[in-house]
């Protein structure tokens, strides 16, 4: 009697600890099957990234991607603009040709040069003749008979003061002129330096055709009078 009751007291046993096993795998599947459905659910807002909070300091290296790069370009313009001034042409131009070569225009140096090549011989030429002319007039004067220029022989103490005269206008002419010419270097590049940026394409030009028009004269239309207005079309492109 004892082992009978021994053998079902086992057999209770061993019938709870089964039960409490099948709860609690019931209990593990559930928790498994809950997981696995707040993971399908909530997968969107999983992967939502939370913004991420940046200091100052690592803001300032961030480069920001735009696809309006106009103000950039407007911005280079002007930069090249400012860039090529039109006071460090006019500074340069002291040296004649430097703003020439400054502003790129190459094609003006033989104008430049030659035009201050030729006044400037003229003055050295002029200054020459007068300093030779004033010599002879001084020599004449105190007798120095040693020191006259034999090819002023035939010319007279009047003739001489005279040519010494001439020749000095002549210098102070050419002076004036070396001077202008100089002037207008320096003008030169600095109205180039203004204008470098000035479109001068051919997309900005003057047509210039003839116009042919041909007039009725009503009152004398029985006689078959026709006359013709001659004029010039002036077409204006721009760009």
């Amino acid at each position: 009697m004892k082992n009978i009751k021994i053998i079902l007291l086992l057999i209770l046993s061993l019938c709870g600890l089964s039960i409490q096993a099948q709860s609690v795998d019931s209990l593990r599947v559930t928790v498994q099957d809950d997981s696995i459905a707040v993971t399908a659910s909530d997968t969107s807002r999983l992967q939502r990234k939370a913004p991420r909070i940046v200091s100052a300091d690592k803001a300032k290296g961030i480069k920001i991607k735009t696809d309006k790069p106009v103000e950039h370009v407007a911005m280079t313009d002007s930069a090249l603009r400012k860039k090529h001034n039109p006071t460090i042409a006019g500074c340069l131009s002291i040296i004649p040709g430097g703003g020439q070569i400054y502003n790129k225009k190459y094609w003006k140096l033989p104008i430049v040069y030659g035009a201050l090549g030729i006044s400037g011989y003229f003055v050295y030429d002029f200054a020459h003749q007068m300093v030779s002319y004033k010599k002879e007039f001084i020599n004449r004067r105190d007798g120095n008979t040693a020191l006259l220029n034999p090819k002023y022989e035939e010319y007279t103490d009047e003739n001489i003061l005279a040519l010494k005269n001439t020749y000095r206008r002549r210098m102070e002419i050419a002076i004036a002129v070396t001077t202008v010419l100089y002037v207008i270097n320096i003008v030169d590049a600095i109205v180039d330096a203004h204008l470098f940026f000035f479109d001068i394409s051919d997309d900005l030009s003057l047509h210039v055709t003839p116009n042919i028009n041909q007039n009725h004269n009503s009152s004398l239309a029985h006689q078959n009078n026709t006359s013709f207005n001659y004029g010039v079309n002036l077409t204006l492109n721009f760009k």
